[in-house]
């Protein structure tokens, strides 16, 4: 599963659009807020890119306090 990025055209950090390939296969645009630059972005499916360092990771084991 990769997740639809777009990146920040003033600071250059990729924001996560809420979209994923399994969830929403068929998107071609929207608006996104931007934590970086503090601003709406309006994106179309020509500026996003794909993700899949997120299929990459492994989930942490769980640590547990000894009693």
């Amino acid at each position: 599963m990769a997740r639809i990025v777009i990146r920040c055209q003033y600071t250059g950090h990729y924001v996560f659009t809420g979209f994923d390939t399994r969830t929403a296969p068929a998107v071609s645009g929207g608006r996104i807020f931007c934590p970086y630059c503090v601003a709406e972005h309006v994106w179309s499916s020509t500026e996003a890119r794909l993700d899949e360092r997120q299929s990459e990771r492994r989930p942490k084991p769980m640590v547990r306090q000894a009693s």
